[in-house]
C-alpha cells in the first residue's frame, strides 16, 4: 500500500468513527430529552419558543444564568446540539467522563485565549453539526447579560452557518449566582432572531457584535418588574455573601456573614433577600443584586483610583492545573490582593503578569498566569467571593493599559 493509500485508508476510517459516534450522540441527546423534558418543564415552570423547525446547521448563542441552563435550550432546540463548556467539567470524575462520552463538549478554559475553541466550533458547524455557545462565557452575577466579547461577532461571521440568538428569562432568581438551592417560580425561552449567512455577511463584526448584544440582553428585575413573579424556595439568603462584598451601612468590605434568612454585617446592618428578588434592608432602602452590585462595584473603583484600598485576604486551597486539563496537590495558603498585585501558594504576581481571571461553578476561581498561560485553580470556604478578586484585577488591568497607552 501506498504512503497515499495509507492517507487515504486512516481517513475513511476516521471519518467512519465520526458518523459512528455522531448517531451515538443524537440517539442520547433525544433520549434524555425525552425523559427529562417534562420534568424540567414541570420543575421550573418552564415555556419556550421551538427551534425544533429550524434547519441546521446553526451557531446559536444564549445567555448564561443557570447551571441547567445547557438542559433548557437543548429542550427548546428538539435537534442535537454540541455544547462549548468549561474545561472544569473534565476534572468532575465520573460525571467529566459521562460529559465527555456522550456529548462532546467543545472545551475552553475562562481566561485564556479561545482560539482552539472557535477553531473546533467551526470545524462541527462544518460537519453538519450545530453548536450552542453563551455568549457570556460566565454566569451572570447580578442578574444582567454580562460583556460579550466583540470576537463574537467574528465568529458569527466566519462560521458559515446561520445565527441563532435565544434569550433565557428567569433563570436568575431561579438560580442566583451565589445561591446554593433552586427557587421555583417561571423561565422562559425566547427565539429572538435568526440570521442567515447572506445576512451575516451583508453586516460589519461591530454590526454583528451590537446585534448579538441587543438580542441576548436580559435584567432580571426589569423581567420582575414587568412579569411579577414569585420565586420561592427555601434559605433564599444563604451564600450571599459569595457575590457580595460590600456593606453599604459602614462601607466595610468582606464583613458580611449570611444565615439561612439574612445577611448581616459586624456593623449591624442587615438585610434579607426575599421571594421577588428583592433586598429589605435595614437601612431603609430595598435593593436587589443589581443595584447592590453596582454601589460595591463602584465603591472599590473609587479606592483603586484614589490609592485607598486596603486589600482583600482569604484562605484558600490551589492547584496547578496542567495542560492535560490534570489538577495537581492541593496547597492550603493566604491569598492576598493589594494595589501591587495577587500573591498566593508562595507565588508574587503583579497584575501585568496575570493573563486572566474567571469564576467557575459557585465561586471557584481561575488564574491564569503569563504569556505561556499557566492555570490555577483557587478555591476558597463554601462562601468566599472570589468575584472580588476579579473586579480588582479587571480595574487594575484597565489602570494599567491606560498608564501605558
Amino acid at each position: 500500500m501506498t504512503e497515499s493509500e495509507k492517507r487515504e485508508a486512516e481517513r475513511k476510517k476516521a471519518e467512519k468513527k465520526e458518523r459512528r459516534l455522531l448517531r451515538r450522540h443524537r440517539r442520547v441527546f433525544a433520549f434524555l430529552r425525552v425523559l427529562l423534558g417534562g420534568f424540567f418543564r414541570r420543575k421550573f415552570n418552564y415555556s419556550y419558543d421551538s427551534l425544533a423547525e429550524l434547519k441546521g446547521p446553526y451557531l446559536l448563542l444564549a445567555n448564561h444564568n443557570m447551571e441547567l441552563d445547557p438542559a433548557l435550550v437543548g429542550i427548546a432546540a428538539k435537534h442535537q446540539l454540541y455544547f462549548v463548556a468549561s474545561e472544569h467539567i473534565t476534572r468532575k470524575g465520573i460525571g467529566g467522563w459521562i460529559l465527555k462520552t456522550f456529548f462532546r463538549p467543545i472545551i475552553h478554559t475562562k481566561g485564556k485565549t479561545g482560539a482552539r475553541s472557535v477553531m473546533e466550533i467551526i470545524k462541527t458547524l462544518k460537519r453538519g453539526s450545530s453548536v450552542c455557545l453563551f455568549a457570556e462565557g460566565n454566569r451572570s452575577f447580578n442578574g444582567v447579560t454580562g460583556d460579550i466579547l466583540p470576537a463574537t461577532g467574528k465568529l458569527a461571521r466566519a462560521a458559515g452557518a446561520s445565527l441563532v440568538t435565544f434569550r433565557l428569562e428567569g433563570g436568575y432568581l431561579t438560580q442566583p449566582r451565589f445561591s446554593l438551592s433552586l427557587r421555583k417560580g417561571k423561565i422562559f425561552g425566547r427565539l429572538v432572531h435568526v440570521y442567515t449567512p447572506e445576512e451575516l455577511k451583508a453586516m460589519s463584526e461591530e454590526e454583528m457584535n451590537a446585534a448579538i448584544v441587543r438580542d441576548l440582553h436580559e435584567d432580571a428585575y426589569e423581567t420582575e418588574a414587568r412579569e411579577k413573579v414569585s420565586f420561592r424556595g427555601r434559605n433564599l439568603t444563604e451564600g450571599i455573601e459569595s457575590t457580595l462584598f460590600y456593606c453599604p451601612s459602614c462601607g466595610a468590605f468582606s464583613t458580611l456573614k449570611s444565615t439561612k434568612d439574612a445577611v448581616q454585617c459586624s456593623c449591624g446592618f442587615r438585610a434579607v433577600y426575599g421571594e421577588y428578588g428583592e433586598l429589605t434592608c435595614s437601612d431603609g432602602v430595598t435593593r436587589n443584586m443589581r443595584d447592590w452590585d453596582h454601589e460595591m462595584h463602584e465603591e472599590l473603583r473609587r479606592r483603586v483610583l484614589d490609592g485607598s484600598f486596603e486589600g482583600f485576604t482569604d484562605e484558600i486551597s490551589v492547584r496547578l492545573i496542567g495542560a492535560d486539563h490534570k489538577a495537581g496537590a492541593a496547597h492550603k495558603g493566604i491569598l492576598q490582593a493589594s494595589l501591587d498585585g495577587i500573591s498566593f501558594d508562595g507565588t508574587k504576581l503583579t497584575y501585568d503578569d496575570i493573563a486572566g481571571v474567571a469564576i467557575f461553578s459557585r465561586n471557584f476561581m481561575n488564574i491564569i498566569v503569563g504569556a505561556e498561560e499557566r492555570q490555577y485553580d483557587v478555591r476558597g470556604e463554601l462562601n468566599f467571593c472570589a468575584l472580588k478578586y476579579m473586579y480588582l484585577w479587571k480595574m487594575m488591568k484597565e489602570e494599567l493599559q491606560y498608564d501605558h497607552s
